[in-house]
């Protein structure tokens, strides 16, 4: 059949009108939320937003249709032309318009995001949308086997929204497992972040498993042998695929540092995501002066490193003598960059340390650093931050400002050392 011919004749040129779009009307609406947050221009997150959004109305609609092309193919009897041509080739023909709707419900709306977003496609993004696209082809493919098995016409809602419901509600059981195996990810993909190969393979293996496990119903051998053979494949690519995820927690496991990141400076070295490397040189330039000052008010602040927390935060590095992180792109929209690195400075022994003497340290460090009333911000959201804390705090801290250098370094010591004597709260 010709390619214009295939087309026209497709349920798919018929629904696309629709289907493109609620997808876009979903996109303008619900889809929106999951934009909002700062991608720091990795795509994967932008990929992942709209794949997290659209993926079971990708899946319903490539299974829907595709059932309702095996059930108009089973009524006119074409599956009796397999002496001319195979029946995989006549499937794959009928599939191909089908498929191609699922993919532009995924692709569209995905370029709208990046463009939305001024992202540029990477790999790791175009690996999640990759991933997506193989999903909706075994979806397709599991829909025709159905719809050529039961020629009822009520096999074709009753697969799609079966689909759309078994995929979209995994995420909302309590059980993690099942939400592991739709292609969903759990979690906003933050920067950096990719799902590892296990966390790939574990959906590819159950729906790829059982596309082929279907597609094995038309082989030209015995009825009974390819059923044993297609419900041997389904149960082992089950088995393993439950095998994978049976004791992931709801977020299922990510490898870190595939977002592209920009360092420069020598002492202290400087890294965050290279969307923000127009501010690096002046990030290196405040940092340099904070440190020098908090080196001048007795502080021993010479870090090899500054990283900015992004580049690592659901999984984060603790900062350490020589490599410090810090929320520096924060920092730099919020203009609390000396601030967030005066806090870096201060070590405690203890974890969490006592809220008065840490209260009393981290708001000595910020004046030092001249941010004072950024820390006094941070503490009104406190509950037990009051008016008269306030106060006290400041008058107790202001003193000590007072004091020649030697006895500031006596009280700083004093106090950190105290606030790892009493029971500690939040600071």
């Amino acid at each position: 059949m010709k390619p214009l011919t295939l087309i026209r004749s497709s349920s798919a040129l018929r629904v696309a009108p629709v289907a493109l779009l609620l997808v876009f009307a979903y996109y303008a609406t619900d889809l929106g939320d999951d934009l909002l947050a700062d991608p720091l221009g990795y795509s994967a997150t932008v990929v992942d937003a709209v794949l997290r959004n659209l993926l079971p109305v990708a899946f319903a609609v490539a299974s829907g249709l595709a059932a309702w092309e095996a059930r108009k193919l089973g009524v006119s009897e074409i599956w009796r032309l397999g002496a001319v041509r195979s029946r995989y080739t006549i499937a794959a023909q009928h599939l191909s318009p089908v498929v191609s709707l699922a993919w532009l419900l995924l692709i569209l709306p995905t370029l709208c995001a990046l463009v939305q977003e001024q992202v540029a496609p990477d790999l790791p993004g175009l690996t999640l949308l990759a991933f997506g696209l193989v999903l909706c082809v075994a979806h397709a493919i599991v829909g025709f086997a159905v719809g050529a098995a039961i020629r009822h016409i009520a096999v074709v809602p009753i697969i799609a929204v079966t689909d759309f419901l078994a995929v979209g509600s995994a995420t909302g059981l309590e059980i993690p497992w099942p939400r592991h195996l739709t292609g969903l990810f759990a979690g906003k993909m933050m920067f950096g972040e990719l799902p590892t190969p296990a966390a790939l393979a574990a959906p590819l293996l159950l729906a790829v498993g059982t596309a082929c496990a279907m597609a094995l119903l038309w082989a030209p051998v015995s009825r009974w042998l390819r059923g044993a053979i297609a419900g041997t494949l389904v149960f082992a690519c089950a088995l393993g695929s439950f095998s994978l995820v049976s004791d992931w927690s709801y977020i299922g496991p990510r490898s870190t540092g595939h977002g592209t990141t920009s360092c420069a400076g020598q002492s202290p070295r400087i890294c965050l995501p290279e969307t923000h490397a127009e501010h690096i040189s002046a990030l290196a330039e405040e940092a340099e002066a904070t440190l020098k000052t908090l080196r001048r008010a007795g502080l021993s602040a010479e870090p090899t490193s500054l990283t900015d927390t992004s580049l690592s935060l659901r999984y984060p590095e603790p900062s350490t003598e020589d490599d410090w992180t810090v929320p520096l792109v924060v920092g730099e929209a919020t203009g609390t960059v000396r601030y967030q690195i005066a806090r870096e400075a201060v070590r405690f022994e203890c974890f969490p340390p006592a809220t008065g003497p840490a209260r009393q340290v981290y708001y000595w460090v910020s004046s030092k650093v001249g941010q004072a009333d950024t820390y006094l911000k941070r503490l009104s959201s406190e509950p037990d931050f009051t008016a008269q804390e306030r106060s006290r705090l400041q008058d107790q801290v202001g003193e000590v400002l007072q004091l020649s250098r030697a006895q500031q370094m006596d009280w700083y010591e004093t106090t950190v050392a105290e606030a790892c004597e009493e029971d500690g709260n939040t600071t």
